[in-house]
């Protein structure tokens, strides 16, 4: 008989009730990623006692502790499903099918940030897996076909009577000609009824009566606490199966480099594992629209400072918690209940020095010739520079990223980049509240005046 190795690879993930009850979801209700074979640490606590066993050589006796581990995968970004149909189906509603509008890796980065996770509706686990990957707790708008009025310049959309109502602050919103092309797309800053006015300026500003309002989804930070999951991590055989329990999302980071497909890391703590002799199989992951590569020919922009910015390399921008754990002599593995804590997002880049580069004076107050460097300026004066990423050719291929406080919280180091004067640059997430609306949005369940948000179109 010969031997059956584990060499290839499934990852399935689901929603489970409570941190330390594995999930009890059906099989064909796990959803698997499209990711890189996961990076697996199992733990299990030790503390070595050298007793005195009246015997020479004899090693440190283990007293064993509880179990956990760590996972990391990565994630090539996936926009809407393959086949999308915006005039039939909308991001966070029922999908035309089986498969969901929203790509996994959004979902997964939703729960990390928060977004209204806590309220996830449903009567049931299953009910609630179910609007967990729909993504109905991000902030979603739908489409309008000729909801369009029209679009003055690249900062201002207008839509049709009543329009507006669909939209809130801090949201992405996209629109595209009937004709097609690309899209008119960038975050909303300001909502006055049905005039939207961007953060950023949009690559493709004309659009006319004729245009169709395109459906959205946008992920924020918040202040709600993820929700627990399950994963299984399978081989080609049934007795193939890892069980990992409770996992809560560490950090990740997003790598968003020119001339290149946009990437997403996920780094996980699970607090139980076990093997599953009877859960094991690869799974195939359903198909969604690739984001297509951050260049320019697909609408790609890097704004920095609300204007576009050329130059930008080893763009990656990194969100980091810590866990606050509480234990418990009760629960499977001694800890009853996680929170995270202190979440802050981080940006780094290469950036050259231009000709053009704007310096303040010793004031830090009025550009001139003598001072000190925009970048530098942004770090003593604590000023904000926001950074903007996006990237689309079109309905369900676009991809938004906005740090609208960022600024420079290190001295800029000056180096060599082949051969040019070059920049090392490290952004945070700083205050921000510029947003405004005249609806009723408030920062408990939009994105509205939230620090950093993702988004799709």
């Amino acid at each position: 008989m010969s031997q059956e190795f584990w060499s290839d690879h499934s990852l399935l993930l689901g929603l489970q009730a409570d941190l330390t009850t594995p999930t009890t979801l059906a099989a064909d209700q796990m959803v698997p990623v499209l990711g890189d074979t996961p990076k697996v640490t199992l733990e299990t606590g030790t503390q070595e006692l050298d007793l005195m066993v009246g015997q020479i050589g004899v090693a440190p006796e283990r007293v064993v502790g509880a179990r956990g581990g760590k996972i990391s995968f990565s994630v090539p970004l996936q926009s809407f499903k393959q086949g999308y149909n915006p005039t039939t189906e909308n991001p966070g509603g029922a999908p035309v099918g089986t498969v969901e509008v929203i790509p996994p890796w959004m979902i997964l980065l939703a729960n990390a940030l928060g977004c209204t996770v806590e309220s996830l509706a449903g009567a049931t686990l299953t009910d609630k897996n179910t609007n967990f990957w729909r993504g109905t707790f991000l902030s979603n708008s739908a489409s309008v076909t000729d909801g369009v009025a029209s679009s003055a310049d690249a900062t201002h959309l207008t839509l049709d009577s009543g329009g507006g109502a669909g939209h809130k602050a801090g949201q992405l919103v996209a629109a595209q000609q009937l004709a097609g092309g690309a899209p008119f797309m960038g975050f909303i800053k300001q909502r006055v009824i049905d005039v939207l006015t961007l953060f950023d300026a949009t690559r493709n500003p004309t659009m006319d009566a004729a245009s169709d309002v395109l459906g959205t989804t946008t992920a924020w930070l918040s202040n709600d606490q993820p929700v627990p999951l399950t994963a299984y991590w399978t081989g080609p055989n049934t007795a193939l199966c890892y069980v990992f329990t409770g996992l809560i999302c560490e950090g990740g980071k997003l790598t968003l480099e020119a001339g290149q497909i946009p990437t997403i890391e996920f780094n996980y703590k699970f607090y139980d594992y076990q093997i599953d002799k009877t859960k094991g199989g690869l799974v195939q992951p359903d198909a969604f629209n690739r984001t297509p590569q951050l260049i320019g020919n697909k609408s790609g922009a890097l704004m920095l400072g609300n204007a576009v910015k050329h130059g930008v390399e080893q763009l990656v921008v990194e969100w980091t918690t810590k866990i606050r754990e509480t234990k418990s002599h009760y629960a499977a593995q001694g800890v009853h209940d996680v929170a995270i804590v202190q979440r802050r997002v981080k940006a780094s880049f290469s950036l050259p020095h231009d000709v053009a580069d704007l310096v303040y004076n010793n004031a830090l107050d009025i550009t001139g010739n003598t001072g000190s460097h925009y970048l530098q300026r942004s770090l003593e004066v604590g000023a904000a520079l926001p950074l903007g990423v996006y990237v689309g050719a079109g309905y369900g291929k676009c991809f938004a990223f906005l740090m609208p406080g960022a600024r420079v919280v290190a001295a800029p180091t000056a180096g060599d980049r082949e051969g040019a004067v070059a920049y090392t640059v490290q952004m945070e997430a700083g205050p921000y509240a510029a947003d405004a609306t005249s609806g009723s949005e408030t920062s408990n369940e939009s994105p509205i005046n939230s620090v950093v948000r993702v988004a799709l179109a």
